[in-house]
């Protein structure tokens, strides 16, 4: 099967037959007259739209459906509340496409980037914090990992190769801070850098062709995952790791979203960890505002939709 429609393709009033996506929720609902019908959302590397499956079509979808499984879809495309969705007229598994082909990726040389956070890494002085980041680099599954996850669902970098842009991103942006100010330790601060996000690894999961919310996820959440992986890699491989330096590395990762209300169970109380902080929250404005931009370019408003986590509309510029 071949893809020759995607989401951003879809206009008000087209109709289309079995083109591929991956669908990312399928939800039995009950109308108010007690009919069953689904909730579909579906997407590919261009972005997401939702749809309807009404209940005299509801035999036209295949048994067994999950989130992550290439589906084609026909359907019709409509106005809701604003938005386009697609009434869908049937539903069914494709199995000769492979779930890469469904799913974003950064834009940016993931190689050149990897090559640029492992200079960092071998610049490292502190012989305690170089062998903690060399041990994570050097073991294929943890690079591999680090290289190709993404760094969220839908905030910010929730696409392959997110998280190690994100954390690429950090460093770039960092790099005036150490200039202007010296009394800023450079290897704790990158080691927190590093590692602040590194809980994502078992937050999240690439399901098929869908970026899920593993169960650790949702019961713990990345900053206290980060902590634990963090102390077990420590207890198990460094027994004589410094306590106050453990201590001071777990405070970055801890405090590194900046606020109490933003899920940091400490607030940053060093040079480093607030700077850290900075640095993490620029870098999710601006990769949310580039990519919300990109996702309206094609409109003629001179502004973007409303933008429900950065609260504002963006100008898209000349």
């Amino acid at each position: 099967m071949q893809k020759n429609i995607s989401v951003t393709d879809l206009r008000i009033g087209q109709s289309f037959e079995n083109i591929p996506f991956a669908l990312k929720e399928l939800e039995v609902k009950m109308s108010r007259q007690g009919k069953q019908y689904y909730n579909v959302n579906y997407g590919d590397k261009s972005g997401e739209i939702r749809g309807k499956i009404w209940t005299e079509n509801m035999r036209n979808v295949d048994e067994g459906l999950k989130v992550g499984d290439i589906v084609s879809i026909s359907g019709e495309v409509q106005e809701y509340a604003g938005k386009p969705q697609v009434i869908i007229s049937r539903m069914n598994r494709v199995t000769d496409m492979a779930p890469e082909e469904f799913l974003p990726t950064t834009s940016r040389d993931r190689s050149q980037m990897a090559d640029d956070i492992e200079v960092a890494i071998n610049s490292v002085q502190n012989e305690n914090l170089k062998a903690l980041l060399l041990s994570f680099w050097n073991n294929p599954e943890y690079k591999d990992k680090f290289i190709n996850y993404p760094a969220g669902m839908y905030v910010h970098h929730g696409y392959v190769g997110g998280l190690l842009e994100h954390v690429w991103e950090m460093w770039q942006l960092s790099q005036p801070y150490l200039k202007i100010y010296p009394k800023l330790n450079r290897d704790l601060y990158f080691t927190g850098l590093f590692f602040h996000d590194i809980g994502k690894l078992e937050e999240l999961d690439v399901v098929g062709a869908t970026i899920v919310m593993t169960k650790e996820g949702s019961l713990l959440a990345h900053i206290s995952l980060g902590v634990l992986f963090l102390e077990q890699m420590i207890r198990k491989e460094f027994s004589d790791f410094p306590v106050d330096l453990k201590n001071k590395l777990f405070h970055l990762i801890l405090s590194h979203q900046g606020e109490l209300e933003y899920g940091s169970p400490v607030k940053p109380q060093m040079l480093e960890s607030i700077v850290l902080s900075m640095v993490d929250a620029n870098g999710a404005d601006m990769n949310q505002a580039t990519k919300h931009i990109e996702k309206h370019m094609d409109s003629e408003d001179e502004f973007t939709e409303y933008h429900k986590w950065l609260r504002r509309s963006l100008y898209k510029g000349d």
